[in-house]
């Protein structure tokens, strides 16, 4: 039932051409099979995409920090005359099959008519993203912009590769970059291609395996294991395993607290479940790069504990699920996801997500309509790649 609801929303969310449509129709008649309930709920699941002609904002309150987030309420008398066009069709061959057109016909008005996630987000995305003199303040700014536009599947890297690029190489070059400028360089690289093949930056190879042994803080594990798994995927044939990775999983997992949420450093009091994004990231990228398989016992109290985060949950009436912290639901949330999704990835945790709690962020996103603010936007774009890529996995 729950990959079904992703199912539909997938549809919703990526394919807006009318040939694809035809394709993805075909494809969707012959996989599903829905009883009368499970075709309501995906009706509903999708009309609640549907949303005026004209593009939509996100409902978002900037005067505290955009931390109040109400996803405008979508559903329109634009989709009503479907009915009574339909209801020769649902008295003839009976409601179930009713049902399952009235879908596609939602599905299709979602791609012809409001597009969720298509050309309103693609003309909006470079309004956004805009460079200052073919580059951006940061690489952290430059990673967003970039990996947004690569998944609208906009090209623009030969806008923006020739100042980016020399910045990558200059982080990559000097081992006295910081670990968050080195991480940045090499998510930058990984969609310019500044530096590959065989031209391994050893110097900060040594410098993100000493972070990774030396960290005591959340970032610092961050930032260094997730560059090292950037390398590992970027420069063929570097030997990255880490011999300590069950003492580097047991240092991150002891900044863990028993609701589910995650401290930055053990100092600090604090805990907060954009924190527990990060964390998650973390623990997947050390299974990821340790030479034997991580103590089950170990991977169990994640678990455990993922399941305590699920519990903080905000929840609309319509299904829509979101994570509210001091970064704001957006951020939160979109952290969150890509936490989960990346420990879930990783074969030996065994992490199923909970297929309502998935569809209910999904459409959290889906409601938020197109941010004006670049880190929003990314986030938005990002958190639903990474839900499209749990399901496909």
């Amino acid at each position: 039932m729950e990959n079904r609801g992703l199912v539909a929303l997938r549809l919703v969310q990526l394919h807006t051409t009318e040939n694809e449509f035809g394709v993805l129709e075909t494809k969707y008649l012959k996989t599903m099979r829905l009883n009368e309930a499970e075709a309501g709920f995906l009706i509903t699941s999708s009309f609640h995409q549907v949303s005026s002609s004209s593009p939509r904002k996100a409902n978002i309150d900037r005067s505290d920090g955009g931390r109040s987030l109400k996803p405008q309420s979508p559903l329109t008398t634009d989709t009503l005359p479907v009915f009574f066009f339909f209801l020769p069709l649902m008295m003839a061959r009976g409601l179930v099959r009713f049902l399952v057109s009235l879908l596609l016909v939602a599905i299709c008005n979602a791609a012809s008519v409001s597009q969720p996630i298509s050309d309103s987000h693609r003309s909006a995305a470079l309004d956004v993203f805009v460079p200052l003199d073919g580059s951006y303040k940061s690489l952290e700014e430059a990673y967003e912009a970039l990996k947004t536009l690569e998944i609208l599947g906009m090209d623009k890297k030969s806008d923006l590769s020739s100042g980016t690029c020399e910045n990558v190489v200059n982080v990559l070059g000097s081992p006295s970059s910081a670990l968050k400028d080195v991480f940045y360089a090499l998510s930058v690289n990984g969609i310019l291609k500044c530096k590959s093949g065989e031209d391994v930056p050893m110097d900060i190879v040594s410098k993100l395996q000493a972070g990774a042994k030396d960290a005591k803080l959340l970032l610092d594990f961050y930032y260094s294991i997730r560059g090292l798994v950037l390398v590992k995927e970027q420069f063929s044939g570097t030997d990255l395993t880490l011999g300590d990775a069950e003492a580097i999983f047991r240092s991150v997992k002891a900044l863990s607290q028993s609701d589910g949420r995650w401290r930055y450093s053990s100092n600090n009091a604090e805990s907060s479940t954009f924190a527990a994004g990060l964390a998650f990231e973390t623990l997947a990228g050390v299974i990821s790069l340790a030479p034997s398989e991580i103590d089950q016992s170990l991977i169990q109290t994640v678990k455990t504990g993922i399941l305590k985060l699920f519990d903080s949950l905000q929840k609309y009436e319509d299904g829509t699920f979101y994570f509210d912290g001091s970064e704001g639901p957006i951020s939160t949330t979109a952290s969150a996801i890509r936490g989960l999704t990346s420990f879930a990835a990783s074969e030996s945790t065994g992490l199923n997500l909970p297929g309502d709690k998935i569809v209910g962020l999904a459409k959290f996103f889906l409601g938020v309509g197109i941010p004006g603010d670049a880190k929003d936007f990314f986030n938005q774009i990002d958190a639903l790649a990474c839900l499209e890529d749990n399901r496909q996995g």
